[in-house]
């Protein structure tokens, strides 16, 4: 088994396993007995879980979850774990893995949650994967909500990186997992498998109720484990650390700012790669300029003038991200250099907060750094010398203690008194070497087990304090289930303090800019179509930046002072769309006015989507800056964008038109007139993406033209409504959508490993054949631009018009189906009629498959054949969503939704014969 592993493993990686991969798999994935914890030394290779699951997945199959959730909290400069799944696929197969990420500059494709049985790898934050879990998915429709939440719920392996860094979060997984009091014994067997979880830390602590996957033998011995040089040299890499106190009149960024360079011009240390890492967003930008303008005058520049970058959490995504493109960025990701076999190459530096602690393979040379508690050291200590192939030098310097107004000392609290508990920690490592192997001996000894007065460990009270957590209920769970109630509703709280606790942080304000915001018209939109449209059009993370609440508050009002009369006149009456628990419509105006009388609480604690005009973000660099300019037009970029798309290509503004431009996802804005002139574009640029299917919005006019906006994205990415016309039923040698959606569903349920008599089975089966029964009727067909002499359409191809009456043909299906089974007319494949849990669950999928019926139809959509029985069959499905949800318990009956779901979309694709193809050859 060990060879076959091994040889698996570097098929996938191009390296051999390390020894403890292998006992990972052989001992726990074979056997079905996944650890909670794995605490593994940073540098040791933990992300290849990921390559570990996949080769269980393919030589256990349905024995190991379907879908792999690995979850990275903090967003640095490249996305590690994508890339390793990338890679990963290379070598595996394209079509036999999805990869999805939801966050950075990589769209969320949604490759994921287009097929249940489909292995998966999808990586994302805390934040994302979290609010999907509780059914409030960030930046997601309240159609995909339950699609998400059920299939991140069930059938998969949840892996949560550097755990310590969400205490609260990891508590809410292991609540919701396999083992945690809300799905374990609650799942209707035997669909489905509730989350598994695995914890990872390299500073975790030991839990009463855990049993932690360790590195095993004896160093000294070279046994086990530590038979493997590679684990060896980096367990023992070798890192000094000196402490030196500031006295009161220090300056701390001058004293790192002046450390690192004396690294830099150390003889011994030429070539080095240095890291100085720093609490505040403002301290790293201070010390970078005091590296830059070292020795420089103002004719010569210094001598690491462009030898320095700065990495904070209060960047865009965009500009973080682009961070990896520049030669200092490249030279600290060249991961086996060793310093002193480079002589001749200059010192390079990078100055970062936190963001750089976590999540990527950065490999300094030295390091230089404030005090920090010790699970926030233990990480910093991880991004140097991590191939254990030099001898790293880190200078600490810890601020003098605080006083109070007469003098005294102050008393030590929270964050402050456990860095000072970590500076005493620190001084019992012998020789002042924090090698992993050092802090391992450590953690064993009595300066880490021996409780203090308050029941801690001298480890837990030099930890970072934990915020407050909030527990979980089954009345939170079903209100935020009840995903097609958009509205605020008493008793269901955002879910962030689920997620992240409550803490005496500071409230954070999340802000993107958008070009279609400052359209004449898309203010008027309202929240269903504003909802839409950024579904459609997703914020990802790559557009956003984070800051407090409070700065971002200056920020709005310094900028606002900025803008002359005309500016403020067009800029104030733009939308402002506020993600908080919902969506919200306010104007510019409408925040500066609040902000000026002192009221944050329209921004704190919220995602903001600013109209381009606003402005305000320092262009390259990525951070807020209220006196930004705007960019100034610029003939030889239009006429770039014109190459890339026509003719008749007019920019309306040098800010929108660059904030359309610099977004992933290409999107043109088109105006058509009403005597059918070709269309004109207003605001564009790029090429539109492989297949790709038109979303089209109104806007209002005062003039006589018909004004719209037109999106090319990919048609794969679309589920409800990126489709190719098909008709209803099979029409000679073209087969009808229903019979596809037959296929799909049966062909999901075979990969999963159903039964044919299985209650599920035949729930779907029927589900299938009448879940689009309510498409046959007059007015869903003129919506859909049926011709007179074609037979009945069951996919309009893009072009469906709204109903005035707002039907919902799901509506009318479920009337149908409720009529057939009181008639005794379901059969199930042996002619007998089916029973009433089936026929629930059944009419349940047909109501639900467009992401409504949980539990209501928003804005009526009643049958217009039998509107006299609507509104007691509209009563019967929400009651009906009441009691499935007991039985099945909240994500498993919304995985169970998506086994429908899934396959009516993989259905209505263009690409839908390829789909059901691949399935098919999956059976084989």
């Amino acid at each position: 088994m060990d060879d076959r592993f091994a040889n698996l493993f570097r098929a996938l990686t191009g390296n051999a396993p390390l020894s403890w991969q292998t006992r990972l798999y052989k001992e726990h994935f074979v056997r079905g007995d996944l650890p909670p914890v794995i605490d593994i030394p940073t540098g040791l290779g933990k992300t290849m879980v990921m390559a570990i699951w996949l080769i269980a997945r393919e030589q256990l199959g349905n024995r190991i979850p379907t879908r792999l959730i690995y979850v990275v909290d903090r967003r640095t400069v490249v996305d590690q774990a994508t890339d390793l799944a990338e890679r990963l696929r290379c070598k595996f197969g394209k079509d036999k893995l999805a990869i999805s990420t939801l966050r950075g500059q990589l769209a969320d494709n949604r490759e994921w949650s287009r097929d249940p049985s489909r292995p998966a790898i999808i990586i994302g934050t805390v934040d994302l994967i979290g609010s999907a879990l509780l059914f409030s998915g960030y930046r997601s429709s309240y159609k995909r909500r339950p699609l998400e939440a059920g299939l991140l719920g069930q059938d998969s392996l949840l892996v949560l990186d550097e755990a310590h860094l969400s205490k609260p979060f990891e508590k809410l997984i292991r609540d919701i997992g396999s083992d945690g009091r809300f799905q374990k014994d609650r799942c209707e067997k035997p669909c489905g498998a509730p989350i598994k979880v695995i914890r990872m830390s390299a500073t975790s602590k030991t839990d009463s109720d855990s049993d932690p996957f360790w590195l095993k033998g004896d160093f000294d011995a070279r046994t086990d484990d530590f038979a493997d040089d590679a684990i060896r040299e980096r367990y023992g890499a070798k890192k000094h650390l000196t402490i030196t106190p500031l006295g009161e009149k220090d300056k701390l960024t001058d004293k790192l700012a002046s450390e690192a360079i004396k690294l830099a011009e150390n003889n011994a240390l030429r070539g080095t790669r240095i890291v100085v890492f720093v609490s505040k967003p403002d301290y790293a930008t201070k010390i970078a300029e005091a590296i830059r303008k070292h020795e420089s005058t103002k004719t010569k520049p210094g001598p690491y003038s462009d030898s320095v970058e700065v990495l904070t959490g209060t960047m865009r995504g965009l500009e973080r991200d682009k961070l990896i493109e520049k030669p200092v960025l490249k030279r600290f990701f060249d991961g086996d250099e060793n310093p002193y076999d480079c002589p001749n190459q200059r010192p390079v530096f990078l100055v970062s907060t936190s963001a750089g602690e976590v999540g990527f393979d950065l490999n300094a040379d030295q390091m230089v750094c404030d005090a920090t508690t010790i699970d926030s050291l233990i990480q910093r200590l991880g991004r140097v010398n991590r191939r254990g192939l030099g001898d790293a030098r880190i200078h600490l310097f810890a601020e003098p203690p605080k006083k109070e107004k007469d003098g005294k000392p102050k008393k030590l609290e929270g964050l402050d008194l456990a860095i000072a508990n970590t500076i005493n920690v620190l001084q019992c490592i012998q020789d002042g070497d924090v090698s992993p192997k050092n802090l391992a001996a450590l953690k064993a000894s009595d300066a880490w087990t021996l409780k203090a007065d308050n029941g801690k460990s001298a480890y837990e009270n030099a930890c970072s304090p934990e915020p407050t957590t909030v527990p979980l209920t089954d009345i939170l769970l079903d209100a935020w289930s009840m995903t097609s109630i958009t509205a605020p509703m008493p008793g269901r709280p955002a879910v962030g303090p689920w997620l992240r606790g409550i803490a005496d942080e500071l409230p954070q304000t999340t802000i993107a800019w958008r070009a279609e915001l400052d359209l004449e018209g898309f203010e008027q939109f309202d929240l269903q179509e504003i909802e839409e449209w950024f579904d459609t059009h997703r914020i990802l993370t790559h557009e956003t930046l984070s800051v407090p609440t409070s700065f971002a508050a200056k920020w709005f009002l310094d900028r606002w002072d900025k803008l002359d009369g005309n500016q403020k006149s067009d800029v104030g009456k733009r939308l402002i769309v506020v993600d908080r628990a919902g969506l919200k419509r306010v104007t510019v105006a409408d925040v500066i006015n609040q902000l000026d009388r002192k009221n944050m609480e329209s921004i704190r604690n919220a995602d903001l989507i600013l109209p381009a005009s606003f402005g305000g973000i320092e262009r390259g660099i990525g951070l807020l800056d209220a006196a930004a300019p705007r960019k100034p037009e610029d003939a030889k970029d239009a006429d770039e964008q014109t190459r890339h798309a026509n003719a008749n290509l007019r920019l309306v503004a040098p800010d929108v038109a660059d904030a359309v431009k610099e977004l992933p996802r290409q999107r043109e804005i088109v105006a058509k007139t009403e005597d059918g002139e070709p269309e004109r574009r207003i605001i564009g640029g790029g090429t539109k993406p492989g297949k790709p299917a038109r979303f089209v919005v109104e806007l209002a006019s005062d003039d006589e033209q018909t004004v719209r906006l037109v999106s090319y994205v990919s048609r794969r990415e679309k589920l409800e409504w990126g489709t190719v016309r098909q008709y209803l039923h099979d029409n000679g040698d073209k087969r009808g959508h229903v019979d596809s959606v037959c296929r799909c569903s049966c062909l999901i349920l075979k990969q999963l490993g159903l039964q044919c008599d299985d209650p599920v089975w035949q729930a779907v089966k029927l589900a299938a054949a009448w879940h689009d029964h309510g498409k046959d009727r007059e007015r869903w067909q003129r919506c859909a631009g049926r011709k007179p002499d074609e037979p009945p359409l069951g996919k309009s191809g893009e072009k469906m018009r709204r109903d005035s009456r707002g039907y919902r043909h799901e509506f009318g299906s479920l009337r149908e189906f409720t009529d057939a089974f009181r008639a005794a007319k379901l059969l199930d494949d042996d002619g007998k009629s089916v029973n009433q849990d089936v026929f629930d669950l059944a009419a349940h999928l047909i109501a639900t498959h467009h992401g409504r019926g949980r539990p209501h139809f928003p804005k009526g959509g009643f049958d217009p054949d039998c509107e006299s029985r609507s509104d007691e069959i509209h009563a019967e499905s929400i009651r009906r969503f009441a009691r499935l949800q007991r039985k099945y318990g909240w994500w498993q009956l919304a995985w169970l939704e998506n086994l429908l779901r899934c396959a009516d979309a993989l259905a209505s694709a263009d690409e839908e014969v390829t789909e059901i193809d691949e399935l098919e050859g999956g059976q084989q």
